[in-house]
């Protein structure tokens, strides 16, 4: 019958199986206590991450925003921003861009596209400018520059836009 190991019997539950010391072999528990030693001290995978990966990783994700971005102009570009339909003559080329933006999609890729939304100071986004607009009540998105792009809700590129504000009539009568 193998002996059992001696942590075993130091924390076992049953009485009668409690270790005895005089009966407890000592070169066990030695040879035991420091594989235990050995196993907490033994390094670890270091929670700071390799330089070189860590710049590799930041400029492939720096790659992808920009393979992103473009293909989110690209699609801006072929749809009627009316009837926000594909145009007639870029039809056949727009289902390839949608299934790029699918692609992203199902990586977890999230191009954010403002335009037309109210503006909010708490956005992902770099304001370029601040432009008065006929017709707004309340600041809105009205040009999108460069959409924000998260990949797993980390932000990756700060979104740039440029803001619409309601025209004051009383400021411009002065």
């Amino acid at each position: 019958m193998p002996t059992p190991k001696i942590s075993t019997l130091l924390l076992a539950k049953d009485p009668r199986t409690l270790v005895r010391f005089p009966d407890a072999p000592v070169d066990a528990a030695m040879a035991e206590w420091s594989a235990i030693q050995d196993s907490m001290s033994a390094p670890k995978e270091s929670a700071v991450p390799d330089p070189a990966a860590a710049r590799e990783i930041e400029a492939l994700m720096a790659s992808l925003c920009q393979v992103a971005t473009n293909i989110w102009r690209a699609k801006t570009k072929m749809v009627d921003p009316v009837t926000q339909e594909a145009k007639e003559e870029t039809r056949r080329l727009y289902r390839h861009v949608e299934g790029a933006m699918e692609g992203f999609a199902q990586m977890g890729l999230q191009i954010n596209d403002l335009l037309n939304q109210p503006y909010d100071a708490g956005l992902p986004v770099k304001v370029l400018t601040y432009q008065p607009t006929p017709g707004v009540t309340r600041d809105t998105i009205i040009e999108v520059v460069r959409p924000s792009v998260l990949w797993k809700d980390r932000l990756l590129q700060v979104g740039e836009v440029v803001v619409g504000i309601p025209i004051n009539l009383e400021t411009e009568k002065k």
